[in-house]
């Protein structure tokens, strides 16, 4: 997808820079376009029809129009691109003088870094000129052919068209002229369209939502989403798995609730119909469908029971006051604004027509699992209880849907958990933390404390209340898992930073190798052995697989960004490990530019996070990292201690550290490795990190000097302030800071806060933070911006205007992007010129 341009034009006083020449082209199909029937009479308006108007006789797309050479995107057109006739660098109009034909030209502008410069067109009349996409100039008669586009090119590639309506044999010719400031740097005209990927790709185009096989296995439900400059349109399309067929399809916001109906091959949905919601229910075979609950004002949504007598759904309740002026909280979480919402589980009975209220209370409760034969319900309720670590508390219950009897499982839980029944309803398949069953799913080293983000599985014996931990010695954190009734429990786990697919039957725990790095989510076929899963790699975007559970072979079954991305170059991505001490590996990878040279010097941007999950070999996310690679970058991941993924004697490393152990660890790792790779400039390394990975970045800039320039977005300053004022610092400090608080732990709360180190800052850092964050409130990052100003460092402080956490309005994403880029080009490159143009200071 072609970005478009977002910046104002500007005009460029000075020229004194011999032009670059755009001295190749490419042509598509000219079409025979003719004059109205009437032509010479005059309208209401009093005008006769002009040649101009034949611009807008073509329904052809220019703003998502991707020109190359023999390329048959316009095959309905009847139409290809081929290289324009030449004379030098002017180009000749194909055409004859006695037919008008509607002709496009196009080109591409190479750039790697951001310019200012002029668009010089000698054209003849009747033509629009589209520089991304957007419609930059319109030549039309009486004009004059010489005209200038003044224009700011971000880094990248930009596509230049013309569209004109000729009658042949005329000649044009384009040119780009620069300033001095930057003569080095000077697009270069080409029609390659291979480029490196931009934030655009990150932003637009087709993106898979998910995929659910049916109770057979034969079909599936497939929701995608299409995004171009900020407007999204979803379509779900009911496919059969076989030979692809989409047999039904349901656009953007048509339906809700839409699933499988168990043991059928018939999908059901809610319908906004009245003042209620109707439940409808579609048979793919008989292409029928019928209304199963009218207009129920209760009904919001539902969950299927396996013996289809009944379905669930929650009642909801919002208990705050919404024009209170003073209010008295009801306790630590009371700061959110949901705190005060209640749900609790209601039945729709198909039999009798009744809705039945299942639970009660002044808790919110929670379905788990319903049993296969649809006679028990798992849930659980939890409440906050702060004489406790960790400072919540969970409550299991089992609801016999047939007497209505209540057996409580577990009362008052420490560590939470959640559950679900075996294919024989006999027993419960459980993931919580490793202490989710005191010590039985522990397996750290003497004197470390537990990181409960390190999910493992157990399985409970319901007859025997017997427990087995079944992943104490498999080091993969678990992320989903699925019992199936061929016996294997199905998992994806985080290994190291990917996402992988295991199984584990009677003890034995084995990996299913098949493509991906990143599998995202997996949908198992109730009665069959067909399985769909979703994965990306660390350079292509998520493909929809299919997977044999009878022998393990996957194939990809769709890749709905394969047009996007046919065109788009990745460097090579390799590993790196590093031998930091005794029992301690750093594991990493770098990225490398498209047209990587070892023989040259490159910058270096460092990324971590440092906190309790790795970053993974995503495609995208909020930091592409592939995107700065692209940008001629190297860019270097790693793991320090603490993440997930390693086992649990690594993650546990998490505790009590905030950086005492993983700063070191990424200073010595990054050292070795700009020590080991030549090509790395030593003296052009930055770093960047979000959240915890922001809290890394300030760490660091008061710990090492090797750092060129930082980046920390979100980040936390003042561990304190964190844990008292963000919404879950507290809770969040139980897996971080466990037993640690401001009044007995000053050691971490202020000798590892950055804010008190600010003195010992040693290189520019940019703070960028949203202002509406309430995980990690904005003053986090502005008390390190004021101390560093006070004492006069190098610093830039960039507000996201009603932002949270992450950035994800689509416009503020480009400019966010924009403004990380820039910052990086004027400290890594000696490219000051973008960064001064986003943000132009005044005399304030």
């Amino acid at each position: 997808m072609m970005k478009k341009s977002l910046l104002p034009l500007f005009l460029l006083c000075a020229l004194g820079i011999q032009a670059q020449q755009a001295n190749q082209w490419l042509e598509l199909t000219p079409v025979k376009v003719g004059k109205p029937a009437l032509a010479d009479m005059k309208d209401v308006n009093n005008k006769t029809f002009m040649d101009v108007s034949l611009l807008n006789f073509s329904g052809i797309n220019v703003e998502t129009m991707i020109p190359e050479e023999n390329k048959g995107e316009l095959r309905s057109y009847n139409m290809g691109w081929r290289k324009a006739e030449l004379n030098g660098d002017t180009v000749t109009a194909t055409g004859n003088d006695k037919d008008f034909t509607l002709n496009y030209y196009a080109v591409y502008l190479n750039n790697d870094q951001w310019i200012k410069g002029d668009l010089h067109l000698d054209l003849f009349n009747n033509a629009e000129v589209y520089l991304d996409g957007v419609r930059k100039l319109s030549y039309t008669d009486g004009k004059k052919g010489q005209q200038n586009i003044s224009c700011e090119l971000v880094p990248g590639k930009h596509t230049l068209i013309i569209k004109t309506v000729t009658q042949g044999g005329k000649q044009f010719a384009v040119s780009f002229n620069v300033g001095k400031e930057f003569e080095q740097a000077k697009p270069e005209f080409t029609i390659s369209p291979k480029r490196g990927k931009d934030i655009y790709d990150v932003l637009n185009g087709m993106r898979i939502n998910g995929s659910t096989v049916s109770p057979s296995g034969k079909y599936a439900i497939i929701s995608l989403s299409k995004t171009l400059n900020g407007k999204t349109n979803t379509i779900t399309n009911i496919c059969r798995i076989a030979d692809k067929e989409v047999v039904y399809s349901f656009l953007g916001n048509q339906t809700g609730n839409l699933q499988w109906i168990p043991g059928k091959d018939q999908l059901s949905f809610l319908i906004k119909e009245g003042e209620g919601y109707s439940l409808y229910e579609y048979d793919i075979e008989k292409k029928q469908q019928n209304c199963l609950i009218k207009e129920d004002k209760e009904l919001k949504g539902c969950i299927w029971s396996p013996d289809l007598s009944y379905i669930l759904y929650y009642v909801n309740e919002d208990y705050s006051d919404k024009n209170w002026d003073l209010r008295k909280l009801a306790g630590i979480e009371d700061r959110q604004p949901y705190y005060r919402n209640r749900s609790w589980l209601c039945k729709y009975d198909f039999q009798t027509g009744m809705h039945t209220r299942l639970t009660w209370g002044n808790l919110s409760t929670s379905l788990m699992d319903i049993s296969h034969d649809g006679h028990k319900v798992i849930f659980s309720t939890s409440y906050p209880d702060y004489t406790e670590f960790p400072y919540t508390k969970q409550s299991v219950y089992m609801l016999d849907m047939q007497n209505g009897e209540l057996d409580t499982l577990w009362k008052d839980r420490l560590f939470s958990i959640s559950c679900t029944f075996s294919p024989d309803d006999k027993q419960l398949l459980i993931s919580g933390g490793p202490s989710a069953f005191g010590s039985t799913g522990e397996n750290i080293t003497k004197g470390q404390t537990v990181n409960q983000y390190d999910t493992q599985l157990y399985i409970y014996d319901l007859v025997s209340s017997q427990i087995t931990p079944i992943t104490r010695n498999f080091n993969p954190s678990i992320n989903d898992a699925y019992w199936h009734n061929n016996g294997n429990i199905y998992m994806l786990v985080t290994e190291a930073d990917y996402v992988y697919m295991y199984y584990y039957n009677n003890g034995k725990t084995e990996r299913i190798t098949c493509p991906g790095d990143i599998i995202s989510g997996m949908s198992i076929s109730e009665k069959g052995n067909e399985m769909m899963y979703v994965a990306s790699d660390v350079s292509y975007p998520a493909r929809i697989y299919t997977l044999d559970l009878n022998n393990n072979k996957a194939a990809v079954w769709a890749n709905p960004s394969r047009q996007q991305y046919e065109n788009i170059v990745f460097g090579e991505v390799k590993d790196w490990d590093f031998n930091y001490k005794k029992g301690t590996v750093i594991d990493g990878r770098f990225y490398l530019p498209a047209n990587f040279d070892p023989n040259k010097k490159y910058p270096l941007i460092v990324n971590y996070y440092g906190g309790t999950t790795p970053v993974g070999r995503n495609f995208g996310g909020r930091y592409p990292l592939n995107l700065y690679a692209a940008n001629g970058y190297i860019v270097y991941v790693l793991q320090p201690s603490g993440t997930t993924g390693y086992g649990q004697e690594f993650s546990a490393r998490h505790q009590n550290n905030w950086c005492k152990i993983t700063g070191d660890e990424i200073i010595a790792a990054t050292k070795a490795f700009i020590k080991e790779h030549p090509y790395v400039d030593a003296t052009k390394v930055g770093c960047i990190g979000a959240s915890y990975g922001g809290f890394t970045t300030m760490y660091l800039t008061t710990h090492t000097d090797i750092f060129t320039c930082a980046i920390s977005h979100a980040g936390i300053s003042s561990l304190d302030g964190y844990w008292g004022d963000g919404y879950w610092g507290y809770s969040y400090s139980t897996n971080a800071t466990a037993h640690a608080f401001p009044w007995n732990r000053r050691d971490i709360f202020v000798d590892q806060s950055p804010l008190f180190s600010a003195d010992k800052a040693h290189n520019p850092i940019l703070l960028i933070h949203g202002t509406k964050d309430v995980n990690v409130p904005t003053a986090q990052s502005m008390q390190f911006y004021t101390a560093l100003k006070l004492l006069g460092k190098e610093t830039d402080m960039v507000f996201v205007k009603d932002a949270d956490h992450h950035v994800i309005d689509y416009q503020q994403r480009i400019l966010w992007n924009n403004t990380i880029m820039a910052w990086f080009a004027k400290y890594l490159k000696g490219q000051p010129a973008w960064w001064e143009n986003i943000y132009k200071d005044k005399n304030l």
